[in-house]
C-alpha cells in the first residue's frame, strides 16, 4: 500500500513486481538475502523538496535486527534511473521498449503523463524513481530470519535548512518455495553459474530472470588445467563438453512455447561472440518474421507446470527443441539439446523458473531440484535454501 508523510507519496513503481526472499541455513545462522524494489516519490506538498537519504530497517518476529543507511551518492543512482525511465514515457509501444521496460522495472511502458525527476530534488506535484536495489544490495546473516522490511525516505524542504522529515514505505515481502517436484534438466557432469546470490552475471537485473542460472560443463584436461572445450578456448562448438547435451523437462506439464529456428550457422565459433554482433542477428531474425521471445532466446520452450510455476530452457541447438506448443511432457523427457544460439558466449543453457508464459512478463521464481539434495554440495552449499545454490562456481555430477 502507498505511504504518504510530509507531503510525500511513496509507493511501489510496478504492482507486477514481487520481491521474493532467497532464505538459506549455515548452523545457527540464517542468510537472507532481497533484490529490493523501484520505489516512487512524489511530492505532494506545495513546497519542493530535496531526497537526503535512504535507510532500510530489516526486522525478524517484530524486532527490528538491522538497519542500512545511505545518505551518499543517491543523485547519481537517481539520475541514472530516472533517465533510462524516461525514455520509455510517452513513446511510442515497440516490442523491444515493452521487453526492456519489464526486464528492467516489471512496467508496461508508461502511454503518457509525466515524466520522472533525474535529480534528487522535486518541485511540488514531481516524482522520481528511487531504484534501491541499485542503492542497497540487501544480504543479512544473523541468528534471525528476516520477515519484514522498511523503507525510510528522509527530505528536506528544499528552499529553507528546516529538520529533515521522513516517509515510510513497508516493502511487500512474498517468501516462495517451488511447488514442483522437479529435477535437473541435465545429466552427467556440470558446472552451474550465475547462480541467483550471484551479483556478477546479470540474471538478477532482469525481472524474469532473478533467479535464473546457467549450466557449462568445466574438466580438467591432461595439462592438469580447468576448460569449458578440449583443446581450451576452442573456436570450434563441437569440441564444448556441453554442447549437444539433452535437455530434459524438471516435471510433467505442458508446451506452451517453443522456437527452433534460431541457426546454428550463426554460432559455429564461439570466439566470435559480442554483444554488437548477437544484437545484428537478432534484428536480422526479427525482420525475417520470427517472434520476439524466439529470436532473443534462441532455441527454447516453455513448460507450464500447472502449478502456478513455468520452465524455461533457451539457447538450445537448432532443430534440437523435439516438442511443439500443446503437447503433454513427463518429468525428465528429452526436450531438447544445448546449443549456443543468442546471446551465448559459449555453449550452455539457461535455465529459470517464473510465474507467467511469457518471459516478457513474468516475475522469476526459486527453483529447487529433488535428484540435488544438498548432501552433493555439501561444501559449496547452504543447507535449507528455498532456491538453487549459494555458490557462484558449483561442480557436480547429476545422475
Amino acid at each position: 500500500m502507498p505511504s504518504t508523510a510530509g507531503g510525500l507519496r511513496v509507493r511501489m513503481l510496478s504492482d507486477m513486481r514481487k520481491v521474493i526472499p532467497l532464505y538459506a541455513r549455515d548452523g545457527e545462522i540464517w542468510h537472507t538475502d532481497v533484490k529490493l524494489p523501484d520505489l516512487v516519490v512524489a511530492n505532494e506538498s506545495p513546497n519542493a523538496v530535496t531526497l537526503v537519504g535512504v535507510s532500510i530497517h530489516a526486522f525478524a518476529e517484530d524486532a527490528e535486527v538491522c538497519v542500512l543507511r545511505r545518505n551518499r551518492s543517491l543523485a547519481e543512482h537517481i539520475a541514472e534511473a530516472n533517465g533510462l525511465l524516461n525514455r520509455f514515457v510517452g513513446r511510442k509501444p515497440s516490442p523491444w521498449r515493452t521487453y526492456n521496460a519489464h526486464a528492467r522495472f516489471a512496467m508496461e511502458p508508461p502511454a503518457g503523463g509525466d515524466g520522472f525527476e533525474e535529480t534528487a530534488e522535486l518541485p511540488p506535484g514531481a516524482k522520481l524513481c528511487l531504484p534501491l536495489a541499485d542503492l542497497m544490495p540487501f544480504h543479512y546473516a544473523g541468528s534471525a530470519k528476516i520477515d519484514r522490511i522498511l523503507c525510510k525516505v528522509s527530505m528536506m524542504p528544499g528552499d529553507t535548512e528546516q529538520a529533515v522529515g521522513t516517509a515510510g514505505f513497508e516493502v511487500p515481502l512474498t517468501p516462495y518455495v517451488c511447488k514442483g517436484d522437479y529435477i535437473f534438466p541435465l545429466r552427467g557432469p556440470v558446472t552451474i553459474e550465475g547462480t541467483p546470490w550471484s551479483r556478477e552475471i546479470g540474471h538478477r537485473d532482469v525481472v524474469s530472470q532473478e533467479f535464473a542460472f546457467d549450466v557449462i560443463d568445466v574438466r580438467r584436461l591432461t595439462d592438469g588445467s580447468f576448460a569449458l572445450s578440449d583443446p581450451a578456448g576452442s573456436s570450434d562448438v563441437a569440441d564444448y563438453f556441453i554442447f549437444d547435451r539433452e535437455v530434459r523437462s524438471i516435471g510433467d506439464g505442458v508446451i506452451v512455447e517453443v522456437g527452433n529456428r534460431w541457426p546454428d550457422a550463426f554460432a559455429k565459433n564461439p570466439l566470435e561472440y559480442s554483444i554488437e554482433r548477437v544484437t545484428d542477428l537478432t534484428v536480422k531474425l526479427l525482420d525475417e518474421g520470427v517472434p520476439f521471445n524466439h529470436a532473443i532466446l534462441g532455441n527454447y520452450a516453455v513448460i507450464d507446470h500447472r502449478n502456478g510455476e513455468f520452465s524455461l530452457y533457451a539457447h538450445m541447438r537448432e532443430g534440437s527443441v523435439c516438442v511443439d506448443v500443446g503437447d503433454e511432457v513427463e518429468r525428465g523427457q528429452v526436450i531438447g539439446r544445448v546449443g549456443n544460439t543468442s546471446n551465448s558466449e559459449g555453449p550452455h543453457l539457461h535455465f529459470h523458473l517464473m510465474d507467467g508464459p511469457d518471459f516478457r512478463f513474468a516475475n522469476g521464481l526459486p527453483v529447487r531440484f529433488s535428484d540435488l539434495p544438498d548432501s552433493l554440495a555439501v561444501d559449496l552449499d547452504l543447507p535449507q535454501p528455498n532456491s538453487l545454490l549459494y555458490s557462484d562456481y558449483v561442480f557436480l555430477h547429476v545422475p
